[in-house]
C-alpha cells in the first residue's frame, strides 16, 4: 500500500502517475467497489421502476412521473451538502446505507406478499431520492478526502469509467432478470364450467389445452402442447391484469434481492475503510444557515468552482437531451430504424464514454482540468451540430461514439475541479450544490420535447448545439489557466 508520504510526494512534484495509482490506496479500493455497486443499483432501479409501474398502471404518464419523483432529492443539494459537512461522511454514508438496505428489504416482502401497490413505489422511490441526496455528495467528496493531486484525478477517472460500464450493463442486466425470472406461461386453475363461464362459451372447446401468458394473452394447443397459437378469445380486464402483476412481481422480486445484496455490499465497503486523521475533515459548528449561505459565497466567488458548475447546468439543459428523451425519435422518425436501431444509437453513446474514461485514465494528471473541461463540452456540442445534420445511420453511429467520449473527457473535469479545488471543510456544501445541476436538465427535457413536437428533433438538436456553444464561449475566459 502506498503511504501518505509518497503519495502528497507524487502530488506535490506534478510527476505521472501510473494508469491504476489510485488503486495501491487501500481505501480508495473499497471506495471503487462502493462506487460501481452504487451505480449498479441506480441503473438496475431505474429499468425496474418504470417497467413495474407500466405493468401495473399501463399508464405512460405515470411511468415518466416516477423517473422525475427519483431525482426530486437533488434540489435539496445545498441543504444536504451543508450536512455532509458537518458530520462524519463515511458515518454518515453507512447509516444511509442501512436504511436503504431496510427499504428494499420491506420492498421484497411486499412483492412476495402481492401486496405491493403502485403508492408503495412513489412512497419508496421519494425517501431513496432524500436519502440520496445525502449519500451522493458524502460518496463524492470522500475520493478527495482519500486522495489527493495527481492520484485524485486518477481516481475519479476510474470511478467515471466504471460508472460508464454499469451505465451499459446494468440495464442489460436488470431487463435480463426481470426476462428469465418471471413465468412465461400459466396454466389456469379454473374448472370447465368456471372457463366455459367466464369466456366465450362459443369458441371455447374442451379438447384443447389453454394458457395464458404473463401479460394475459390466452394461446391453445390441440397437440397436447407441442405447438401454441393464439387463442379467438382474451381473457376478461381484471384477470388479464391480475396474471400481469403476478409475473411482474415475480421477475421483479429477483431484481430487488440483487439490489439489496449490491446495497449490502457498499454497506460492508464503506465499513471497511479506514480514514486516517491526516485524511479527515473537521466538521463546523457554526449554524447550519451560515454554513448554507458560506457554501453559496464559497463557489460562487472563487472562479473555477463557479466555471464548473456552470458547465455542469449548461450540459443538463442543453447536451444531455439528446440521449434521455430526443434518441427515440430519431430511431424512428429520422433513421427508420426501430427499437433495435435506437438500441445500436444508445450502445453507440456508451462505447465512446467508455473510451473517454479510459483516456483521462491514462492522462491521470489534474493540469489544465479546467481547459479540458471546455474543450469536452465544446466538442460535445459541436458534434451535436454535425449529428443533427447527418442522414446516415451508420454515420451516426460513429458521431454518437465521439459525443460519448468528449462527455466523458468533460464530466470527469467538471469533478476535478470541484474536488481539487474545493477544501476538505466545504466539500460536501460543493459537491451537494453540484448536485443542482440536475434541475435544468428537467427543463431542457420538457422543452427539447416540446420543441421536437414542434419542429423535429434535428432542428432541436441544433438549437440546443448552439445554445451550449455561445454559453462555453462566455464561460471560457473565467476558467483558469494552467494547473
Amino acid at each position: 500500500m502506498r503511504s501518505a508520504t509518497s503519495t502528497s510526494s507524487a502530488a506535490g512534484s506534478g510527476q505521472r502517475v501510473p494508469l491504476l495509482a489510485a488503486f495501491f490506496n487501500r481505501n480508495f479500493r473499497y471506495l471503487w467497489f462502493a462506487f460501481v455497486s452504487s451505480s449498479f443499483v441506480q441503473r438496475m432501479d431505474g429499468v425496474v421502476l418504470g417497467w413495474l409501474v407500466l405493468e401495473m398502471t399501463n399508464s405512460p404518464f405515470l411511468v415518466g412521473l416516477i423517473a422525475a419523483v427519483r431525482f426530486l432529492g437533488s434540489f435539496l443539494g445545498p441543504l444536504t451538502g451543508t450536512v455532509v459537512d458537518r458530520v462524519d461522511r463515511r458515518r454518515l454514508n453507512i447509516g444511509v446505507l442501512a436504511v436503504r438496505c431496510g427499504l428494499i428489504g420491506v420492498l421484497i416482502v411486499l412483492v412476495a406478499l402481492r401486496r405491493l401497490e403502485v403508492w408503495h413505489l412513489f412512497a419508496a422511490t421519494i425517501a431513496n431520492g432524500i436519502f440520496w441526496a445525502f449519500f451522493q455528495p458524502a460518496q463524492q467528496s470522500m475520493q478527495a478526502d482519500i486522495l489527493r493531486g495527481p492520484e485524485l484525478a486518477n481516481g475519479i477517472a476510474l470511478n467515471n469509467l466504471a460508472m460508464n460500464l454499469t451505465g451499459v450493463v446494468g440495464p442489460v442486466l436488470g431487463g435480463m432478470l426481470l426476462a428469465c425470472c418471471r413465468p412465461a406461461l400459466r396454466v389456469w386453475d379454473w374448472s370447465e364450467a368456471d372457463m366455459v363461464l367466464r369466456l366465450n362459451w362459443a369458441t371455447f372447446r374442451p379438447d384443447q389445452w389453454y394458457v395464458t401468458t404473463h401479460q394475459g394473452r390466452v394461446l391453445t394447443s390441440g397437440d397436447y402442447g407441442l405447438t401454441w397459437l393464439p387463442a379467438p378469445f382474451g381473457l376478461p380486464d381484471t384477470v388479464a391484469r391480475s396474471l400481469g402483476l403476478e409475473g411482474a412481481a415475480t421477475g421483479v422480486l429477483w431484481v430487488y434481492v440483487v439490489l439489496l445484496g449490491l446495497n449490502a455490499l457498499q454497506l460492508a465497503s464503506y465499513v471497511a475503510i479506514r480514514v486516517q486523521d491526516a485524511q479527515r475533515h473537521h466538521p463546523s459548528r457554526a449554524p447550519i444557515w451560515q454554513n448554507l449561505c458560506e457554501g453559496w459565497r464559497y463557489c460562487w466567488t472563487d472562479a473555477g468552482l463557479a466555471t464548473a458548475l456552470i458547465i455542469a447546468g449548461l450540459v443538463n439543459l442543453a447536451a444531455f437531451p439528446l440521449q434521455f428523451n430526443l434518441l427515440p425519435v430519431f430511431a424512428r422518425d429520422v433513421f427508420s430504424v426501430g427499437a433495435a436501431g435506437l438500441g445500436l444509437l444508445v450502445a453507440a453513446l456508451g462505447a465512446g464514454a467508455l473510451l473517454g474514461s479510459f483516456i483521462m485514465v491514462t492522462l491521470g494528471s489534474t493540469r489544465y482540468a479546467g481547459q479540458l473541461m471546455l474543450f469536452g463540452t465544446l466538442v460535445w456540442c459541436g458534434f451535436l451540430l454535425v449529428f443533427a445534420f447527418t442522414p446516415n445511420f451508420y454515420f451516426a453511429l460513429g458521431i454518437l461514439a465521439l459525443i460519448g467520449v468528449a462527455q466523458a473527457v468533460c464530466m470527469t473535469n467538471i469533478t476535478i475541479m470541484l474536488l481539487g479545488r474545493g477544501s476538505s471543510d466545504m466539500r460536501g456544501r460543493v459537491m451537494g450544490i453540484r448536485s443542482l445541476a440536475v434541475a435544468p436538465l428537467f427543463f431542457g427535457s420538457m422543452l427539447s420535447g416540446a420543441a421536437a413536437a414542434e419542429v423535429g428533433a434535428p432542428l432541436t438538436t441544433v438549437v440546443c448545439a448552439v445554445v451550449g456553444i455561445i454559453i462555453v464561449v462566455c464561460v471560457a475566459p473565467w476558467v483558469p489557466k494552467g494547473r
